[in-house]
């Protein structure tokens, strides 16, 4: 039986989670967000069903960000859609004028702890960032990518991930439905 402080404390948890998810352009079903995270801009972040997006993030949404359906994101991410503008500015290190470029997360994808992503970067269907990377071009379907600069080291199997989409089986969606569990348990 849960003690009553636990149920105080979640549904304080829940409260925060509500405040700062109300203010997202759109927020699927199904979808785990740590209470801590930081989203600037949140009017411009679109965030698909059965999302799971882990303790500390930093989303910077100004120049829009849309994570799809299926994908799980660790601890640790900070995300930029934006920058200074440095080039052809008024003053140096940059100007008061901002380079805005829109971040894709596409479905599926699995993003480690600690990544950095970086403006106009779009992250395709099915494909894994290892952790730590740092993400500064838009990597392609189906790829595992990892370091700094991130870089493809190889390939999911494309025909697996493709039955697996095809049966639904979406992690989060799965886990939380019941019907699995962390085999640590």
């Amino acid at each position: 039986m849960k003690s009553i402080y636990k149920i105080i404390l979640n549904y304080r948890n829940k409260l925060i989670l509500k405040r700062i998810t109300s203010k997202f352009g759109s927020i699927g079903v199904g979808v785990k967000i740590w209470k801590d995270i930081k989203v600037s801009f949140p009017s411009k972040l679109v965030i698909g069903d059965h999302v799971y997006i882990g303790p500390n993030a930093f989303i910077q949404a100004l120049g829009g960000v849309g994570i799809e359906r299926g994908t799980i994101i660790g601890p640790d991410l900070r995300l930029y859609s934006a920058n200074h503008r440095f080039k052809q500015a008024a003053s140096i290190p940059y100007d008061e004028h901002y380079d805005k470029r829109q971040v894709m997360v596409k479905e599926n994808v699995w993003i480690g702890g600690g990544v950095i992503i970086v403006p106009g970067v779009v992250i395709e269907e099915g494909a894994v960032v290892g952790a730590g990377s740092v993400v500064t071009k838009s990597v392609p379907k189906f790829a595992i990518v990892a370091g700094n600069p991130a870089k493809v080291i190889g390939y999911r199997d494309e025909e697996e991930y493709l039955r697996l989409k095809s049966e639904d089986m979406i992690y989060l969606k799965l886990k939380n439905s019941g019907s699995i569990r962390p085999n640590y348990l």
